[in-house]
Order: C-alpha cells, then structure tokens, then sequence
C-alpha cells in the first residue's frame, strides 16, 4: 500500500470518526426519551406475557400528579395497584365510620391513620417475591434481557445528551 493511500485511509478515519462523534453529540433528549418510552412499553409487554402470576404483571396508566398539568406514565405490578387501592377505600370508610359515630376531633376524622399500620411486612414480602419473578423472567428470555439493555443504553444516551445541552431538559 502506498503512503498516500495510507494517509487518505487514515483521513477517511478521522472523518467517519468526527462524523460518529458529532451524530451522537446531537441527539435529542425529546426523541431519546420516547425511544426509551417505547423500549420499557415493549419490555412489560414481553414481561407480561412471560410472566405466569398474575399479582406480578406490570400495570401502566397515565397520572397527572397533584399541583402539575402534565401527565406521566406510571408503571407498577397489580399486586402494588391493589394494596394502594385497598388502603384508599379504608381511609374513606374509617373516615366515613368516624364521621358517623361523632369521635371525630376538632380537626375532622383521621383519614390517614389506616398509612402504613398493618400489611407492610407483607407488601415487602411481595416486593422481594415479584423481583424473583422478574429476575426469572429475564433468564429465561434472551430477548426481555436485550430489551432491557436497549432501555439502559438509551437512559446512558439521554443522560450524555443532556449534560451536552447543559442539563436542559
């Protein structure tokens, strides 16, 4: 091979090289978080299907959270869904059944008492029981792993991208 050669497959190098660089110096927050979106829905899809217990499969609803206009995407497994709902409807009927009965204190029925009290060691139970399912999951499925990975490899891809444009979101 000649020296020139030499040196215009190195230039030709360089260049692809800058090319790669400045390609991923400019990708967009905005697109590497739907790319993310899609790649978790796709995950708890597969997940889903995968998963034989129903308590364990992933739930997703949008949430607009108190005091905001924007809604966000909440995913959690049905088991979590359930004992949050659970727990709602007895701080209504607890609050409801003081509210009757007159022992409510001057500062009205105490609707959070029923927080936390009973069932948190078994909610921790569940936590554990449903990341040994995942975990299983994910061993028996080559592709929920590289599901997986393609969610991560986009998150790093959306952080970088974001100290890029000085952390604007």
């Amino acid at each position: 091979m000649k020296k020139t050669d030499v040196n215009s497959a190195a230039a030709l190098g360089v260049s692809l090289l800058a090319v790669c660089v400045t390609a991923t110096a400019q990708e967009k927050p905005g697109k590497l978080r739907s790319e993310m979106a899609k790649a978790e829905k796709e995950y708890f899809d597969l997940y889903n299907k995968i998963n034989t217990d129903p308590q364990f499969a992933i739930v997703c609803k949008m949430d607009t959270p108190t005091g905001s206009n924007f809604a966000v995407r909440v995913c959690q497994p049905r088991y979590l869904l359930n004992a949050k709902e659970k727990a709602a409807t007895e701080r209504m009927q607890a609050a409801v059944a003081a509210a009757d009965s007159g022992s409510s204190n001057t500062r009205g029925p105490n609707v959070g008492s029923a927080i936390g009290g009973s069932g948190t060691g078994i909610t921790l139970d569940k936590d554990e029981a449903f990341r040994q399912n995942m975990l299983a999951a994910q061993q028996k499925s080559p592709e929920l792993q590289a599901l997986g990975k393609k969610r991560d490899d986009l998150q790093a891809r959306y952080e970088a991208a974001l100290k890029g444009k000085g952390g604007d979101r």
